[in-house]
């Protein structure tokens, strides 16, 4: 079920209606039973997947007791089933092929067949949220959780199991117990939340993505280099509206049932260096990335390289960690190249810092911060190459951005003047006026929530604003609705 639809928000609001009337003991039974209902409307074999996957990991949970010599042991075995687990469903085209063959020579298989391993919904998000659940458990920094269904509430409550936000167990669980009160303030917040995530996925992020010509990212030195440019900045903002644009729906439906959801996104863009770009993009994986491998391993480290200014601690902590971060999007090398890149760009700016003379960015004038966010940004938008295709296409996309085409004024003017009767843009070696409308669109909006200072920032505006905006997102809506355009999101793939 599509979280954009009609019928997933009048269903959800329905179901968080009655479980407000539910009795307490109840109230965690109906969640599961609506999660199990919603993984249900993509696949009947997920259910089954997903409640094995809460199975294993309540076991290993009871499993471990603090302090204990067994309690490193059965930590390891739970990470290395969940990493075992995603391996084998998510990464399956490492082995596969391989299978299918061996399979068909015992004859277990015919030779025109092949193995096919449905990957269940959020996987990645789930292995994650299992991990820091009992690495929080073995550090004794919760109780292992004795509710089954509260549990598996954890891991598969429906609103952020395609997607995220990635929750800690020692946070979200007492949630659950204390939900909070659905009064106006809260059903106002609600919906400003839904209107701008909508905002950002059906008017931004969609019609960008959209926009960009599939031959782009596949031959890309068949466009100019002002085009490629373009297509770039698209998929940068189209790739951020569209998964800040999921959070903050399913934040805002979680809302209906009295459920706090942690923000994901607090407008990366504006950052001015890697460091405060990773505090704001994806907040959630970044601070699940720190807490359980950067900041373990600098600690390691430490006691092993003295002073803290070794190279070794520079360098290895950023550097694994966005590889992982860069293996959890995928096995691919063109992700790990990307991981590899962030994690390179954060050791220059550790080395930076330790100059004599290095001012704190927040320290620094208005022009230098303001060239500071405006280089990480490029930086930043360069590193989407590589996360979006592979590298050999990559480097190819890098090379044309440097092969710009004086544009053809003359087809243009014949094209205004009505002489050529169609055309791309394409044509012009020119971006498509839309494309820089929509660009536009998206960078007032991440202004206007940056001089709110809230992720509800609709609510600071006069009423006819309010309105405005969301006669704008209807016919949006309606739009792709009719043109069946609404592009599915992104980080489902993860």
């Amino acid at each position: 079920m599509n979280v954009t639809s009609l019928i997933f928000f009048a269903a959800t609001f329905l179901a968080a209606l009655i479980y407000r009337r539910l009795p307490g003991k109840w109230k965690n039974l109906w969640l599961l039973s609506l999660s199990v209902g919603f993984v249900a409307t993509w696949s009947w074999q997920f259910v089954f997947v997903l409640l094995a996957f809460a199975s294993v990991n309540y076991f290993l949970g009871r499993k471990i007791i603090p302090g204990t010599s067994a309690a490193s042991r059965w930590t390891t075995a739970g990470i290395g089933i969940n990493v075992a687990f995603i391996f084998f469903l998510k990464y399956n085209d490492f082995y596969l092929g391989a299978l299918s063959k061996w399979l068909a020579a015992l004859g277990w298989l015919s030779e025109n067949s092949a193995l096919v391993i449905l990957i269940p919904i959020g996987l990645s998000f789930l292995m994650v949220q299992a991990i820091s659940y009992l690495l929080d458990v073995k550090n004794n920094r919760m109780q292992a959780e004795t509710d089954f269904i509260k549990f598996a509430v954890y891991l598969l409550y429906f609103p952020k199991l395609l997607s995220g936000p990635i929750e800690r167990a020692r946070k979200f669980l007492p949630r659950l117990e204390n939900p909070l009160p659905l009064d106006t303030a809260l059903f106002e917040r609600s919906i400003a939340l839904l209107l701008i995530g909508l905002f950002r996925k059906l008017v931004i992020a969609d019609p960008l993505f959209n926009l960009i010509p599939p031959a782009a990212f596949t031959a890309p030195l068949t466009f100019s280099g002002q085009e490629l440019l373009f297509y770039l900045l698209a998929y940068a903002f189209a790739l951020y509206n569209d998964f800040a644009g999921y959070t903050s729906i399913v934040r805002a439906v979680s809302l209906w049932f009295g459920i706090e959801l942690s923000p994901n996104f607090n407008l990366p863009y504006l950052s001015r260096n890697f460091t405060e770009f990773w505090s704001r993009w994806h907040i959630s994986l970044s601070n699940w990335l720190r807490d359980y491998i950067f900041f373990p391993l600098a600690r390691y480290l430490l006691k092993h390289f003295k002073p803290s200014t070794h190279w070794i601690n520079l360098v290895v902590p950023p550097i694994v960690t966005m590889l992982v971060s860069g293996a959890w999007h995928g096995l691919a090398w063109n992700l790990i190249f990307w991981g590899g890149l962030h994690g390179t760009y954060q050791v220059v700016e550790r080395l930076f810092s330790l100059r004599k003379n290095a001012v704190p960015v927040k320290d620094q004038p208005a022009w230098r911060q303001s060239l500071a966010t405006m280089t990480t940004f490029s930086l930043a938008v360069l590193a989407w190459v590589p996360f979006r295709m592979p590298l050999d296409i990559a480097f190819q996309y890098w090379k044309g951005l440097l092969i710009w085409v004086k544009p053809d004024k003359y087809a243009l003017l014949d094209f205004l003047d009505g002489k050529l009767p169609s055309a791309a843009w394409s044509q012009f070696h020119l971006p498509s006026p839309i494309l820089i409308a929509v660009l536009i669109f998206a960078v007032l909006l991440d202004i206007l929530q940056n001089k709110a200072k809230r992720d509800d920032f609709i609510l600071t505006w006069p009423r006819v604003a309010i309105i405005g905006f969301t006669i704008v997102l209807a016919a949006a809506a309606l739009l792709a609705a009719f043109s069946d355009q609404v592009v599915p999101f992104v980080y489902q793939g993860f």
